[in-house]
């Protein structure tokens, strides 16, 4: 009885935390009413947003609430059709088809990228430690965050940024941090990742995202270039720099792994859904490996980054920014709820995204 008399409190005071993580958990909730509210908020009186789309992924299903213009001008609504450029979430197509092409045995993450490319190109290293496809994935790479010579100009930084331009400046480019030593986001190391996969796969990188990732999820509105139909249906970009003007629209020549991709938010949900295991595909396992720490002994992931573990979350998102667009993806499996935004206005969502996973997020000032 002693014995019983000891375990019975922790019982019921681990049985009391549980329910009181329940309860903190259905407070967290948001009605569509509040979300749609938030993007009034951000259209309407903050001015720091023309048309915002929100797709979510939860315990009632798959959804779209948006509010504001595709396209100023012609007062265009937007809606879970309208495509937008998605940014450096470009990368977690990449990562998929990297992910798929290693299952495959086609590529081996830790072999130095050089080997896929052809002869001559000069990838920079530091001391004997080469780049790797899991430090480009990863962001270890010690590449700058973008070329250090734009195309056009910083209105459009990978215009006219050809192939034998990147490798020129690959191969004169001195390393300043060893590679793998430190996680320095790049741009530049994701267009190079979708150039070394699309070189091992015999084909161009959109062709290497359809095969691989698009196709077998059932997603028709991604792609880099887009046709007359999927062009009818693109929102006008942004930027905020001077109220609200026209920006350019983004080209990445050869390198469109750094954030060649345009996507709808119908479209981004069946990615997402996906990634939450809450639809059945091919890629499910494919996309789990990437959520899970890729070294032992090391949190850091592939593609994600890491885990966002603030007010007791478990989010993996990535977030997206072109001249004229801004986009976010996040989801925490473990709450069941996921989240897509897209704007045509170059000002971050991810505030927006957070919030509507859990409430005790503040949204930016």
């Amino acid at each position: 009885m002693k014995k019983t008399s000891r375990l019975l409190p922790a019982k019921l005071l681990m049985a009391t935390l549980a329910l009181g993580a329940i309860q903190a958990h259905a407070a967290t909730s948001m009605s569509d009413a509040d979300i749609l509210n938030i993007l009034k908020q951000r259209v309407d009186t903050d001015k720091k947003a023309v048309g915002l789309v929100v797709g979510i992924v939860d315990e009632k299903g798959s959804r779209v609430i948006s509010y504001g213009y595709a396209n100023l001008a012609e007062r265009r609504p937007v809606d879970g059709d309208t495509l937008f450029e998605i940014g450096s979430i470009t990368s977690a197509f990449t990562g998929v088809a990297m992910m798929d092409m290693a299952e495959k045995s086609e590529v081996r993450l830790k072999e130095p990228i050089e080997t896929y490319l052809p002869d001559g190109v000069r990838i920079p290293y530091y001391e004997d430690r080469k780049i790797t496809l899991s430090d480009l994935s990863s962001h270890r790479s010690g590449l700058p965050a973008v070329p250090g010579t734009p195309g056009t100009g910083t209105d459009n930084p990978y215009a006219g940024f050809t192939t034998s331009k990147a490798y020129e400046f690959l191969g004169s480019y001195q390393m300043r941090y060893d590679v793998g030593s430190r996680y320095l986001y790049s741009s530049l190391g994701n267009g190079l990742l979708g150039q070394v996969l699309s070189q091992r796969a015999g084909t161009d990188y959109e062709t290497l995202i359809k095969n691989r990732v698009t196709t077998p999820l059932g997603m028709t509105a991604t792609s880099v270039n887009l046709n007359a139909d999927l062009q009818k249906r693109m929102a006008t970009g942004y930027s905020s720099k001077a109220q609200f003007t026209v920006a350019p629209t983004w080209n990445f020549s050869a390198f469109e792994g750094a954030g060649g991709l345009h996507s709808s938010a119908n479209d981004m949900l069946k990615f997402l859904a996906a990634n939450m295991d809450q639809t059945k595909t091919p890629l499910n396992g494919t996309m789990h490996k990437l959520q899970m720490p890729f070294e032992i002994g090391n949190r850091l992931l592939l593609v994600w980054g890491g885990y966002n573990n603030k007010f007791n979350s478990s989010i993996l998102g990535l977030e997206g920014r072109t001249g004229g667009y801004s986009s976010y993806i996040a989801f925490d499996k473990k709450a069941g709820k996921g989240v897509v935004i897209l704007s045509n206005a170059d000002v971050s969502v991810a505030d927006i995204g957070n919030k509507i996973i859990n409430t005790d997020f503040p949204l930016a000032q």
